[in-house]
């Protein structure tokens, strides 16, 4: 091999090797407000810095038309199937919540949240979850979480501001470990079963034409 072109792949390895070691290692900086309420429009403002480099969403509104939209699909909701999730993922989830949080910089968090849903005992239900996934956020002095349940009649309503510094090299073993965990390795096996039995195949077993001859 010429030198000249090893010298340009050495130097291409090294420039790729210290980009991702950039990025997995120099935080990003994450400034956000979210807001949803049934008599207005949703706003969302996100901002994203990293080093020199910045991205913002702002002025994000919902129109009528989507929000109705919304609500429907909303209502058509298997709210059983979605706790029979928070069954299998109950442990899990806590755990992936209480590891990832020790990782994250949280320099501000406010976060205010109203939710029902048509069975009390759903609202319930989902209202334990909550309260249990919240739990490692309410140790930092930095960060509020108000949650106010309603069971007379189906509602969703939040309002979320913050600013916190995330560092992707940190969550790559608290990932792993959630990946790993039986409960979601069955449910991520289940739904690639599911999706294959439905598009009416499984990889590998196809149907073979028949050639003239018999083949």
């Amino acid at each position: 091999m010429h030198p000249s072109l090893l010298i340009f792949l050495l130097l291409v390895v090294l420039t790729l090797t210290l980009a991702l070691m950039l990025l997995l290692w120099i935080p990003f900086v994450c400034r956000f407000e979210l807001n949803r309420d049934p008599d207005s429009d949703p706003v969302q403002r996100i901002e994203v810095r990293w080093l020199f480099l910045s991205r913002v969403i702002d002025g994000f509104e919902a129109t009528e038309q989507e929000g109705r939209r919304r609500e429907k699909e909303d209502a058509k909701m298997d709210v059983g199937h979605v706790f029979e999730l928070f069954r299998m993922l109950y442990r899990p989830v806590i755990a992936l919540a209480r590891r990832v949080v020790q990782r994250i910089d949280f320099r501000e968090l406010s976060c205010r949240a109203t939710f029902g849903l048509d069975d009390p005992a759903d609202t319930g239900m989902l209202s334990g979850f909550l309260y249990a996934a919240f739990v490692p956020l309410t140790r930092y002095p930095a960060i509020s979480i108000r949650l106010q349940p309603v069971f007379h009649e189906p509602t969703f309503a939040y309002r979320v501001r913050g600013s916190l510094g995330v560092t992707v090299g940190r969550m790559i073993i608290p990932v792993i470990r959630f990946l790993c965990d039986s409960a979601v390795r069955g449910m991520i096996v289940g739904r690639i079963r599911d999706s294959l039995s439905s598009s009416g195949g499984v990889p590998g077993r196809g149907t073979r034409k028949r050639l003239p001859g018999g083949c």
